[in-house]
């Protein structure tokens, strides 16, 4: 496959290595003494002492991976009183928890959802600095999780419609969604299209999550570099739901992405957001249709992981829910949606189910993990994180499958067979009763 090249502006960079981070720390200027210094005492919690309650959304959270003290990343999505909208990238230390705007990055995209981060450490300028590496994704109309335009179930894309009618068709032009870079503390940046060069005008034109996050250190083959992996979900340029599988090549000699490639993994017509990787390093992504919530591992009725009926955060029934954010800590998988509470995975039992008995029944939109320690955005304090040690998610027995001598006796009658029919096919898939 092809790959991309792009440079970095950069104007005058050395050597920046993968490692976990130092916290922030204070700044004071060197003619002041130190009886004039006011040291600010730290927050309790994680806290945007800027939030705007009704107006502000927090659409982004991470703790960069395998960090020691790192920064916590943020997204926040404001809307003015004029209706326009505006993204605000931010960090904050460990040792004051309080979040600001990453200095000189200006998010200039109508929207952006989610974000990743690496710890990285180095010299810039001949200045040594710990700081993160941060993705995010940019894009120019509102997602169908975001209140955009849904694909309805059965629709048929242009695509498919030009391969099974033969006909040629004018390509539609679509503005795709661009995966942008930011060293945080620099000004170097990146920004790359999330195009599938393979199938030609094919690319993602909105972001529903970013997930997966995996970094290889690539010296060992003779190269200073890491490969950066990850999955990225969203509505590609023919309407469907997609997963694209991310690679980037991040030289960090002359802090440059070298090489980055963008493949889409699988797609289709269907309401998806937040994706996550499973132990095989395959992506898993939650999606709802005709009431249902599920986990997939492909896009089809056979990738099934979890089935819930209805919305497991609110109990509707008519409804699934729109989770928007999946973490792991450890063999446990959580996720938050737009309604508060945290539901777990209970891959035995193959649903979603909700998790009580600490202040994580409160989370909402987003989660963080650091190993057992995890945080999410705080519904009844917005603006503030949750800080909590990750919850074992309890498991259903395993039942044994019955002898076939047994089984006879579980034989569904021809009713039970029709419902079950009606239910499979609901999902996508076709089934014949006799």
């Amino acid at each position: 496959m092809e790959l991309n090249k792009l440079t970095l502006a950069v104007l005058a960079a050395t050597s920046m290595t993968l490692v976990g981070c130092g916290g922030g720390s204070s700044s004071s200027s060197d003619d002041e003494t130190t009886d004039d210094i006011v040291t600010p005492e730290p927050l309790a919690v994680y806290t945007d002492m800027t939030w705007s309650a009704g107006a502000d959304e927090l659409v982004g959270l991470t703790y960069p991976q395998n960090a020691t003290n790192g920064d916590m990343v943020a997204l926040k999505r404001s809307t003015g009183s004029d209706d326009s909208i505006s993204h605000t990238l931010m960090v904050a230390p460990a040792a004051t928890k309080e979040f600001t705007a990453v200095e000189g990055v200006a998010l200039e995209k109508d929207y952006y959802r989610d974000v990743l981060a690496l710890p990285v450490s180095g010299t810039v300028e001949g200045e040594e600095i710990d700081t993160v590496l941060i993705a995010t994704c940019g894009y120019e109309e509102a997602s169908m999780i975001e209140g955009g335009e849904i694909p309805t179930r059965g629709e048929v894309g242009p695509r498919a419609v030009a391969i099974e009618e033969k006909v040629a068709i004018e390509a539609e032009t679509h503005t795709p969604a661009s995966l942008e870079i930011y060293l945080a503390g620099t000004d170097i940046s990146a920004s790359l299209d999330i195009s599938d060069e393979i199938e030609g005008n094919y690319s993602l034109v909105d972001c529903h999550s970013l997930g997966g996050l995996s970094a290889s250190d690539l010296s060992s083959k003779g190269t200073s570099a890491y490969e950066v992996d990850f999955f990225i979900t969203g509505q590609d340029s023919t309407g469907d739901v997609a997963v694209f599988e991310a690679s980037l090549i991040y030289n960090y000699e002359s802090n440059e992405v070298t090489e980055s490639d963008f493949s889409v993994l699988d797609s289709r017509t269907i309401i998806s957001a937040a994706v996550a990787e499973n132990p095989e390093d395959d992506f898993l992504v939650a999606m709802t249709i005709e009431g249902e919530t599920y986990l997939l591992e492909t896009l089809e009725e056979e990738g099934i992981v979890l089935s819930t009926e209805g919305n497991p955060f609110t109990s509707e029934s008519e409804e699934g829910a729109t989770i928007f954010d999946l973490a792991y800590s450890g063999d446990n998988l959580f996720a938050v949606s737009g309604d508060a509470g945290l539901a777990g995975a209970d891959f035995t039992g193959e649903q979603f189910v909700m998790l009580t008995g600490g202040d994580y029944e409160n989370c909402v939109d987003q989660l963080a993990v650091n190993g057992t320690t995890v945080w999410c955005h705080d519904s009844t304090d917005e603006g503030t994180l949750i800080e909590f040690t990750a919850p074992t998610v309890p498991q259903s027995e395993v039942v044994e499958a019955p002898d076939r001598v047994a089984a006879r006796s579980y034989e569904v009658s021809k009713e039970e067979a029709e419902q079950i029919k009606a239910e499979l096919e609901g999902a996508g898939a076709e089934v014949e009763v006799k």
